[in-house]
Parts: C-alpha cells; structure tokens; sequence
C-alpha cells in the first residue's frame, strides 16, 4: 500500500505529465491549423507567382516546367500538380502517391484542388495543386522526442524535489524519536520530551511534545496506582488463604450433605422421570384434577389430542378444554368424598383434532395433596369400526349363505329349462329314426316343420332361450363361487379372470346393464396373491358406487354436455412391479371436501336409508389389511373419478408361471 508522500509524489508526477501532454497537443493543433489555414495557401500561391512570372518573360518548354513541378512537388505541403493548356489539354503533371488529377481539364475533380489562372501569350494556362493538410512526419517525431525528453528531465527534478522535501520532513520527527528514546531510558522519575536540542523547532511539533509529555504523566499515574492496587491485592491474598482454611473444614461437612442430598434428589428425578415416561407412553388422555376440575398436570397424549402444548392446558378448566363433558360431569363422580370409580362408555368428543368415540373413566385420589381425582379417556374409535366391520362381515356372510340356498334353487328349474330345450330341439330333428316314424304317422313333412320353424323364429327364440340359460347358469356358477365360505387361503390369481367374473355377477343389476362398462386387459397375464371373493366384493362395490354416481348426476352431466352417456372403465396393468386395477368413470368426480372422508365408516352423500357408508371403507380395509395393498383416489382421464388398487408381487414365483400358461 502507498504511503502518502508516494501518492503526492505520484500525483504530482501524474498532474505534470498530463500538463506537458495538453501543451504538446495545443502546439501540435496550432501547428496543423497554420499550416492548413496560412502555409499551404501560401506556398501553393507563391508557387503559382514564380510559374506566372516566367510566363510573362517568355514561354518556358514543357521539359522545364515538368522540372519545376516536380520541384515544387517535393515540398511536404504539395501532393499533386498539373498544368493545363488553353485547350484543357494537360501538358504537364507530378505527384507523390496516387494521381487524383486527370489528362483534361474538364474531367478532373475541383473538390480538393486549387486552381490558377496563369497569362501567356498563347492563351490562359491553368495550374491545379492538391496540398496536403496533414502534418508532417518530422514534425510530428521531433515533437514526441521533445515532449518526451521534457518529462524525463520533469520527473528528474520531481524526484530530487521529493528526496529534498522528505530530508526537511523527516529531519524534526527523527529529532523527536530521538528525544522519546532518550526519556525511556532514563530512571523512573520520567523526564519531559523538550526541543531544548533542535536549532530550528518546527512550531507544528510542539502540540504533540504537549500530548507525549502528558500521556507520560498519565502513564506514572497508572503505574503508581498499579502499584497501590498490588500492594492491597496481596494483602487480600493472605486474608483470602486465612479464610479459606476456615471455610474448607465447614465445606467439606457441606460436601457430604449436598452428596446425600443429591443422591436422594436423583432418585426423585428417576422416579419422577419413570412415572412420567409411563403417563406419557400410555394411548390414552389422563388430567390430574382439584376439587374444582382444573387441571392439575396432563400427559403428552392429551395434548397432542388437543393440538395445544400440555404445559398450556394447566390451570384451565376441564369444561373449557372439553365441553363436551359438562354434561356428563354432573352425572359422573365428581365429589372428592366418594370413593367409587365413575365411567362412561361410547362418548363422542368433537374437541380434540380428530373427533373419536371414547369411554371416560373417573378415579378419585387419596391423600391431602391438591389433587384430588384423574380423568381417563381412550379412544374407542377402531375398536367400534371393527366391531362394525366385524357385523358387515357376518352380514356379508348372511348374504352369501342366502346366495348360495338361491343359486342352489336356481340351478334345478334352470337345468330341467335347458334339458328340456335340449330333449325338445331333438324331437325336432329330421335325421332321426324316431322323429321320422312319428311325423309319418301324423302325416306330417320333418322338412316343411323345419321351414315353418325357421320362417316363424320359432329356431331363433329356442336359441335366445338357450343363450339366456346358459347365461343364467354362468351367474348362479359364479355367485357359487363368490359366497363359498371355505375360500380362506389367498391364491395366485389373474386379475383379468377374475375381473371378468365379477361383471358377469355385476351384471345382474339393472342399473349396470344400462350403464356401458368397458374393461381393457392387459397384454399379459396380470397375477397377484389375492382372494378371489374378498377382490370380487370389492369389485362390484366400486361398479355400483360409480353407477350411482353416473345415475345421479345424469341430467346435470347431459345439460353440459348434450351427447354425455354414461362410461364405466375397467383395466388392468403393471405398476412398478405390482399388479394394478384402475376402475374410473366420466361423472362429476369426488370434491376435495369428500377427498379426506371417502374411506371412513358410516361416511355417505346419499339419502338416509340409500346407503350405509360402509361400501369404500370395507373395500380399504379388505384391500391394505387382507392383500397388504394400496387404494388410492385420483383424477379419471374420462374427467370423473377413478380407484387405483395395487397388489404386492406374488410370493409364489412357480404358481405365477404355472397360472400364466
């Protein structure tokens, strides 16, 4: 970094450069503007002159006045002449670079020239010159080499100047130097810094001897006062080890007190601790309550119930956490002087983050503390939805021994319809013997019968009642199938089968067979652990969910879309490795304030006595508890909504081959 002396210095070398450099430009702008306003001007007309003279004394020869043109042509300031005739005719031309002037008069240029008219006997010659303006070479390096020599000789005497101005400046610093130096190496009685020794004392200097003198008092000051201060700091020292003898028998007693206390104040905190961590690690709400149902404490359950930090739910009243339990407390046990333990079962609580179906139990406290009762609250909620799951269940199980008594009395008349359809199409036959002897002894032609039969659609409706046996006999097969109660072990299915099963039995609704419903396979074989009723249950409970969707938003779909029908799509694929069901429709979807309810029990946008809530959330649970799977809501490509069910890969790798071929 530079000091200050070297940035004046630099400074002023920097400012005289600049100087020298304006003035050398000035005289070179001088020098270009005389010779393009005054020598060039001059020099063409005094060359003119000379031509005109030796013009009027006699009549020169061309080889003459070419020399005098390329005489006058080496001057710095001419660049082209030419000389013309009375004709216009040049006869005579020089120039330095490139020629500019042309052979006639009336074909050169008279922008950059100057024209003379010069008198003769013969006629008016005139004489053209092109002058260059610029400076010259020689002048402009002489002028460099000048100016260059200047600052040279300008930095020169600068830096003598600031080698004579530093020795004037640093002469009475180094005399005070001298003067500090000479005083610290004197005996303790400081003596003052003085100009006593300096010829010519600089009168800026003297405030500053004025601070060092002082700041040297200032400084025997200090050191007397130090010295004071240590003299009184030892003598605390000695007072200091006198007392703490004394204090070292009386701490030591202390020591052996606080470590029994400490230890016993430990054990407390464990205690404490232990029996915290148990309230806390409990699932259920607990509140220490008074004699007037404040709470006292509470665990780390019933605050994260609440969505408010535990510490801030003391000293609050139970009714203002809970008021639903206002109520109730009146009936329940509240009274500090009764033993009995009161409880409540199946109490809804709306006050905590999530609403639950809780039992409330009351246990009084013996003892003089403040506390005098706790309050427990479990949360029922899972049990209940089991226990709902568990009568869907035994429902479920109801309707499918029905299905199975009515499928098995279905099965009889519907066989003995297509046996007897059977036994009629072949009394029918021409090519039997038996029919023949029959139909000749009735007088009665087999070929004829067989043309009245097909002309009347007598053959086509025996066969669209065969087809509608068949058909029938398919559905009684696979509601067989559905509610057979021995099915309890997964098997490795394809869910393309199995699908396809569940909308023959789908099927049987009226509703659904006005509904299209379009399944697209996989290419592949789509396997997966499954059981095949629990999947085919879950099946027709989302065909009928979005039938009725479908149904009931059917005039509002077609008012916005006049061509709207009804679409139902079914398909099938492999997601990252699992096996995949998409079932989505084109119907007005689920809004994002149903999104968050769509699988919980009882939760149902239909009329009271239309729908019990428990269609979506029995398909959940048999789909993440029964199949470890996932279902999950999402956005139909057909604008509706859509169910994607995935299954985890088959554990059975040898079964999956052997179901795929």
């Amino acid at each position: 970094m530079l000091l200050t002396r070297q940035k004046t210095m630099l400074a002023t070398v920097v400012v005289c450069s600049l100087i020298i450099c304006i003035s050398t430009l000035a005289y070179v702008f001088a020098a270009d503007r005389v010779g393009r306003e005054y020598l060039a001007p001059l020099v063409s007309d005094s060359f003119a002159g000379l031509l005109q003279i030796q013009f009027t004394h006699n009549e020169p020869e061309q080889a003459e006045l070419q020399a005098a043109l390329e005489i006058f042509c080496n001057h710095y300031q001419v660049m082209e002449a030419a000389l013309y005739n009375p004709n216009g005719q040049r006869v005579s031309h020089c120039y330095r670079d490139t020629p500019n002037l042309r052979a006639t008069q009336s074909d050169t240029p008279d922008e950059k020239a100057n024209q003379y008219s010069l008198h003769s006997n013969e006629g008016d010659f005139s004489l053209w010159i092109i002058s260059d303006l610029s400076l010259a070479e020689f002048f402009v390096l002489d002028t460099l080499t000048t100016t260059l020599f200047v600052m040279s000789i300008s930095a020169l005497l600068i830096f003598m100047l600031y080698l004579v101005t530093r020795h004037w400046q640093k002469r009475p610093y180094q005399i005070l130097l001298n003067s500090i130096r000479a005083t610290n190496r004197s005996n303790r009685d400081r003596e003052h810094v003085s100009y006593g020794s300096i010829t010519s004392p600089d009168p800026d200097f003297r405030p500053l001897t004025q601070e060092l003198n002082d700041l040297l008092w200032q400084h025997e000051q200090r050191t007397l006062n130090l010295r004071n201060a240590h003299q009184q700091a030892e003598k605390a020292r000695q007072r200091a080890i006198r007392l703490s003898s004394e204090t070292r028998q009386i701490n030591e007693h202390l020591a052996q007190e606080i470590a029994i206390r400490r230890g016993v104040e430990n054990q407390l905190n464990n205690t404490q601790h232990l029996l915290d961590d148990i309230i806390n690690a409990m699932p259920s709400a607990l509140f220490t309550l008074d004699e007037n149902l404040h709470i006292l404490q509470c665990n780390q359950q019933a605050g994260e119930w609440l969505n408010t930090p535990r510490e801030q739910l003391c000293g609050r009243h139970l009714t203002q956490v809970l008021p639903e339990l206002e109520a109730l407390l009146t009936d329940m046990c509240v009274n500090q002087q009764s033993p009995a333990v009161c409880s409540r079962e199946r109490v809804q609580i709306h006050s905590f983050s999530q609403p639950i179906i809780a039992d409330l139990i009351m246990y009084p406290l013996s003892g003089q503390q403040q506390a005098r009762q706790v309050l427990r609250i479990d949360d029922e909620s899972q049990r209940q939805q089991l226990e709902e799951v568990m009568v869907q269940s035994e429902k479920m199980t109801t309707v499918a021994g029905l299905a199975t008594g009515i499928a098995h009395e279905i099965n009889n008349p519907l066989g003995a319809i297509l046996q007897n359809l059977q036994n009629v199409r072949r009394r029918l036959m021409d090519n039997l013997p038996a029919n023949q002897r029959c139909a000749e002894d009735n007088g009665i032609s087999l070929p004829d019968l067989q043309q009245y039969l097909e002309q009347r659609g007598i053959a086509q409706f025996m066969t669209n009642i065969q087809q509608a046996g068949e058909r029938a006999a398919e559905i009684v097969a696979n509601m067989l199938q559905f509610s057979r109660p021995d099915q309890h072990q997964k098997q490795c299915l394809d869910l393309n089968r199995l699908i396809n099963d569940a909308l023959v039995i789908a099927q049987g609704d009226s509703h659904l067979r006005n509904t299209r419903t379009e399944f697209i396979p996989a290419s592949e074989s789509v396997m997966a652990d499954v059981l095949a009723s629990e999947i085919e249950q879950v099946l027709i409970n989302l065909l009928q969910n979005a039938e009725q969707a479908l149904h009931s938003s059917l005039q509002e779909m077609q008012q916005q879309q006049p061509d709207w029908q009804p679409h139902i799509r079914i398909s099938t694929r492999h997601l990252h490795g699992q096996a995949c069901i998409l079932v989505e429709d084109n119907g007005p979807g689920i809004s994002e304030q149903l999104l968050n309810h769509i699988f919980e029990p009882f939760y149902t946008t239909k009329e009271i006595g239309q729908g019990t809530g428990l269609g979506l959330f029995v398909s959940y649970f048999i789909i993440t508890s029964h199949h470890q799977g996932q279902i999950r809501y999402q956005t139909s490509q057909l604008g509706g909504a859509a169910f994607e069910i995935t299954f985890p890969p088959p554990s059975n790798v040898s079964g999956l081959h052997n179901q795929g071929q």
